[in-house]
């Protein structure tokens, strides 16, 4: 029987043949061929069916469009496996980046149709799992009201009107970092005019960027991408934009500078061995390389909280701009300073970090191992009270009545009194290797008897660690664990064992101190690992009674970093208010990495249109990085501003400008009413 669907089956010598007609998407699945041998034993085998599909196209090539509407370019893509949608523009192909344009499920979204879209348009499907790639052609006609007549403006067949305009607004932009050390830095030339602008890269003097399809500069239309950028790539690049209509066209220039990401060296562990006398401990970080522009650093617990100077640790910061490194002093050192401390180097690039390992070794004043057994009675008269320890033997049938200086093992007993008829008694003793596994008995005579028996059992370890999430970042993972059995002591600490997947001798050892409540989870944060590797781990607990049991190993695997992405909404009534603006944000993604903070800053608007500023921006405002919305106030009224948003993460920096114009006061209202 064949589980699924009724579909024709063929018997064959040795078995069933399936045979599908008219095979359509909603056959792929599991399959699954069920079947009985003559003891009625039910057998049965599955397999997986996947149905290519290959890149088909859903979309008129002739498409119509009102100039200074909204229209979208519909263009929907089937494929399986999915494919992705890229959008060029031109005979040439030009990559399509300006923000008039949006890409949508359905097509590509023109929020102002202008002159300069009266070409081609191609909608361009890549499947990276086959390596298909197709791309489809469409023609936008754009219509024109002119005199009461309207006119077609088309570039199908001879059927062309061109109009032309010279080279206008050409400028470069590139995403913030734009170059960063050992990856891809991709500039793109953007500019007005018609016929469509052509495009010239040149680097430094006037030297012209020649690509050739293995040279480290690729140029494609608009599109300069430099791989594996270094600091040979600093320096002026330049951007000639040109038509038909104006061959001088606009020269624009963009200095690159390649930014480092920060490394740090190694910090070597300290260990403390604690006597009567006071002792201090000094950690340095330092940072080996790394561009020195917008860098950071800074001490962390491992929870990321900051490092509080408090209690003997202070942090001296004194060296960081002369000799590049800052300080991490306890001074005289205590026992609760033991632990794991993180210096945290941050820049444009990214993130970088390294784990100062403080450990302090106890001199315990005895040997003795104490256990005090507490008992309360509630008795009138005041009672006698007995301390009995049962070994039930022939000559203590009833067991040993322990008395303080006849019995080695007994410290103290001591009774109290606390309030009109209650009676506290407490055993201090010192056990020997024979008294565990047998029972302590409380007695209280009054002359009636009470009772109380306590079971003297040896500590054991840890049970296992229950991992109850594993949460992975670029470079590194956190790890929440459920405290486990203590076995009778509390844990010392946690041992987190770790390695990559295929790579042998890499078997990483790193110690968490535990946490004094024994029953909260923990997260213990593995730093300085590979984006995008699986590691195998596995994590013990630790007491004084030994190390626990190995419940099992987990494998996680880091993330790749990326920015963040999201988007301004764009509101026409966010700024109705004549000195406050609102603007509001939706994040698509925050790159695989936690939005450590977000950034706004503004500026006077320069010019009637165009996103350049008076001056420069003023001081950012940070802003919590759980909000989508914030306020600006102290505005001017009837003006047009610049509002940047900048959003981090352990890969960077995402930024969004956009345009908006206050309102004018009331005054200049009413005035406007009684001219009216």
């Amino acid at each position: 029987m064949l589980k699924k669907t009724m579909q024709p089956v063929e018997r064959q010598t040795y078995g069933l043949r399936l045979r599908i007609r008219n095979l359509t998407v909603e056959d792929q699945g599991i399959w699954e061929c069920v079947g009985a041998d003559i003891d009625g034993t039910s057998q049965s085998r599955t397999f997986q069916m996947n149905i290519k599909i290959p890149i088909t196209f859903r979309g008129d090539r002739i498409q119509y469009a009102a100039l200074g509407e909204q229209v979208l370019v519909k263009c929907r893509v089937l494929a399986n496996p999915p494919a992705e949608v890229s959008w060029f523009k031109g005979q040439d192909k030009t990559r399509i980046a300006n923000t008039n344009y949006e890409r949508t499920n359905d097509g590509l979204k023109i929020n102002k149709v202008d002159l300069v879209d009266n070409d081609v348009f191609w909608c361009q499907a890549d499947v990276l799992e086959t390596g298909e790639s197709r791309d489809y052609p469409i023609t936008i006609i754009i219509s024109r009201m002119l005199n009461s007549f309207y006119y077609l403006l088309s570039i199908i067949y001879l059927d062309i009107i061109i109009i032309s305009e010279p080279i206008t607004a050409a400028r470069i932009t590139c995403s913030s970092p734009c170059a960063v050390e050992k990856q891809t830095a991709t500039l793109i030339c953007e500019a007005a005019g018609s016929p469509s602008p052509k495009y010239q890269w040149f680097y430094g003097v006037d030297s012209p960027v020649v690509s050739n399809g293995i040279s480290k500069y690729m140029a494609h239309g608009n599109s300069l991408t430099i791989n594996y950028v270094d600091e040979t790539d600093n320096g002026k690049y330049t951007c000639h934009a040109y038509n038909e209509y104006d061959r001088q066209g606009q020269k624009v220039e963009y200095m690159l500078n390649v930014v480092a990401p920060p490394r740090l060296l190694p910090i070597p562990p300290v260990e403390i061995n604690l006597d009567n006398r006071p002792q201090q401990a000094t950690f340095q970080c330092r940072i080996e390389r790394g561009t020195a522009e917008s860098l950071s650093l800074e001490w962390q617990l491992m929870d990321h909280t900051p490092v509080v100077p408090l209690n003997g640790i202070y942090i001296d910061t004194s060296q960081l701009q002369i000799n590049n490194f800052i300080e991490l002093k306890f001074n005289p050192v205590r026992r609760e300073h033991f632990g794991n401390y993180s210096c945290v180097a941050k820049n444009l690039a990214d993130v970088a970090y390294a784990v100062a390992r403080l450990y302090v070794k106890f001199i315990y004043i005895t040997c003795v191992i104490l256990v005090k057994i507490r008992c309360l009675f509630d008795s009138y008269p005041p009672p006698k009270i007995q301390w009995v320890r049962l070994i039930r033997t022939l000559q203590d049938s009833d067991g040993r009545i322990l008395t303080q200086g006849v019995d080695p093992q007994v410290i103290d007993i001591q009774e109290n009194q606390i309030g009109l008829t209650k009676y506290e008694s407490v055993l201090t003793y010192n056990p020997s290797e024979r008294d565990f596994g047998l029972s302590f008995e409380c007695r209280a005579i009054n002359p009636r008897i009470g009772r109380y028996t306590f079971l003297l059992q040896r500590a054991e370890p840890p049970r296992m660690v229950r991992v109850t999430e594993a949460k992975p970042l670029s470079n590194a993972i956190e790890i929440s664990v459920q405290p486990p059995d203590t076995g009778g002591l509390p844990l010392v600490r946690y041992l987190v064992r770790y390695e990559p997947i295929g790579t042998s001798n890499a078997l990483k050892t790193q110690t968490f101190p535990a946490q004094a409540v024994n029953d909260q989870p923990q997260v213990l944060r593995i730093e300085n690992l590979l984006p995008s590797v699986t590691y195998r781990m596995s994590i013990l607990a630790e007491s004084d009674a030994g190390i626990g049991q190995l419940q099992g190993q987990i494998q996680v695997k880091t993330l790749d970093r990326q920015m963040p992405q999201f988007k301004i909404l764009s509101n026409d009534v966010s700024c109705l208010d004549d000195t406050k603006c609102l603007i509001k944000w939706t994040v698509e993604s925050d790159g695989g990495a936690p939005i450590s903070k977000g950034e706004i800053v503004y500026a006077r608007a320069k010019g009637e249109s165009g996103l350049e500023i008076v001056g420069n921006f003023g001081v950012p405002i940070p802003i919590d990085p759980l909000l989508s919305e914030f306020e600006i106030q102290n505005l001017v009224p009837n003006a047009f501003y610049i509002i940047s948003l900048k959003l981090y993460n352990e890969a960077g920096v995402a930024e969004q400008k956009i345009r908006k114009l206050t309102a004018r006061t009331v005054i200049d209202r009413d005035a406007v009413t009684m001219q009216t």
